[in-house]
């Protein structure tokens, strides 16, 4: 039997990674390569199969959890172990047993030893299929992509570097980066060599992965970013994703418009003529309302509009507060004033906390829909607007498309929201009446209590006579 099992286990191997024969090992068979660890299903991994190993360290990170082997026949993660710490590069023998892990087999060490240095493994070329598919997991790859943002997290003591490559964006995690700082690296075209670290949930399902680089020649530069990268020709924003044969999505452009919202390392939001842009950013240096900014970053379509990705910007003169398009419910639907400063009137029906944001209940003809105050801003008018007060409110109008949609003029979006910028956005035009439905109910019912005591009296007087 166990002659049986040795067979089956050489001819997995020969199958491929995963991909052959399943893995049959008998107890007390020593596994030796990491490509019959990896063969294992799920549950034959939790039966702790001995394990043996000799490979190179292809990545090692105690405080994010990251460690990686990989032998002459694959890679693999080295799950939660009190062994010594060691570096990418050496040459180590694992003791262990096989552990089912989160997302595919590992190896659970109950020894590691350093027998000399090694060399990291060559990384094979990958595709982001492949990569998306898990099937690359803790396998050293080489992919190519174009850098989004790059930084350096102190907690971590390591650069993160955002990188996109046919749309799909992932994070390349290195010590070391080929330039001297991270936005030297925006819009550079860059080589990628390391260790995929895949993502899952608590079912054993991959919804990302992450490129874990082990040394200096991990991470090259392919095509230098742009020194200056505002020196390119400013684009309307009502050309952004407009058709061209070449197309626009995935290089980035630069815009210019009017600040009519901005909430530090969160969102800016401009105005250029008649066209509204949402920017995601993660800058934070201050801005104004009115102020006339410069923005560059990454257009990606939005809800209803294209947004830009990634955005940097800078303030090239001061200007005056940008007034709001005064819009009646039919104007705002047609999705003409997405991502534009906007006001019109509304019904107040509730008011509602969310964690940290202020959520306004309106009610415009027949139309609900929310305004709200993100990030905890207090403010009087607000907390002390009553049910059925009509006001006049002003936003950054968010359309909701809705799963409907046609060409032409007669469509229209199924809803909207409205981002405020402060209490002040809401003035209260008229209070509710002072006899609401509420009052009219409790004086109708006393009459009737009156009515039914004064039957009652008359009753009773009759039955006495």
């Amino acid at each position: 039997m166990k002659k049986l099992n040795a067979t089956l286990i050489v001819l997995a191997s020969l199958c491929g990674i995963g991909g052959g024969l399943p893995l049959l090992a008998a107890d007390g068979q020593v596994l030796t390569t990491v490509a019959e660890i990896r063969g294992l299903s799920a549950a034959e991994a939790e039966k702790h199969y001995p394990v043996k190993l000799r490979g190179v360290v292809t990545f090692y990170d105690d405080g994010m959890f990251s460690r990686f082997l990989q032998d002459d026949t694959a890679g693999i993660y080295l799950q939660v172990t009190n062994t010594l710490a060691v570096q990418a590069g050496q040459l180590v023998e694992v003791d262990g047993v096989t552990g089912p892990g989160e997302f595919a087999p590992v190896v659970l060490p109950t020894s590691v030893k350093v027998v000399g240095e090694g060399k990291i493994p060559d990384a094979k070329p990958a595709s982001l299929q492949r990569l998306l598919s898990g099937a690359e997991d803790s396998q050293m790859v080489e992919i190519n992509g174009n850098v989004r943002a790059a930084r350096f997290e102190q907690t971590a003591g390591n650069y993160f570097v955002d990188v996109v490559v046919d749309g799909e964006r992932f994070t390349v995690v290195t010590k070391q980066l080929p330039v001297a700082k991270p936005d030297a690296l925006l819009g550079a075209t860059v080589r990628v060599r390391g260790v995929c670290s895949t993502l899952f949930n608590h079912q054993r399902q991959l919804f990302g992965f992450r490129l874990l680089v082990p040394n200096a020649d991990g991470l090259v530069v392919e095509k230098s970013a742009p020194v200056d990268p505002f020196d390119v020709p400013i684009q309307p924003i009502d050309h952004m994703l407009q058709f061209t044969p070449q197309g626009s999505l995935g290089h980035r452009v630069k815009v210019s418009g009017t600040v009519v919202y901005f909430q530090p390392g969160n969102a800016l939001f401009i105005q250029d003529g008649s066209h509204g842009l949402h920017c995601q950013t993660l800058l934070r240096e201050p801005v104004q309302l009115g102020d006339q900014v410069e923005v560059l970053g990454s257009p990606a379509k939005g809800e209803y509009s294209p947004i830009l990705e990634d955005a940097i910007y800078r303030k090239i003169g001061p200007g005056s507060e940008p007034k709001a398009d005064a819009v009646d419910l039919n104007e705002v639907l047609t999705g003409g004033h997405d991502c534009r400063l906007v006001q019109l009137s509304a019904k107040v029906l509730e008011r509602v906390d969310r964690g940290l944001n202020q959520f306004l209940l309106l009610q415009a003809g027949d139309l609900v829909f929310e305004a709200y105050l993100p990030q905890g801003a207090i403010g009087d008018r607000l907390t002390g607007l009553v049910n059925g007060s009509e006001v006049a409110v002003t936003g950054i109008c968010l359309i909701e498309r809705g799963n409907s949609w046609q060409a032409g003029k007669d469509w229209r979006a199924k809803s909207f929201r409205l981002l405020m910028r402060s209490p002040e956005d809401i003035v209260l035009l008229q209070a509710p009446s002072q006899w609401s439905y509420e009052m009219m109910l409790g004086i109708v019912g006393a009459i009737e209590v009156v009515i039914l005591v004064v039957i009652f009296g008359v009753w009773r007087k009759r039955s006495l006579a």
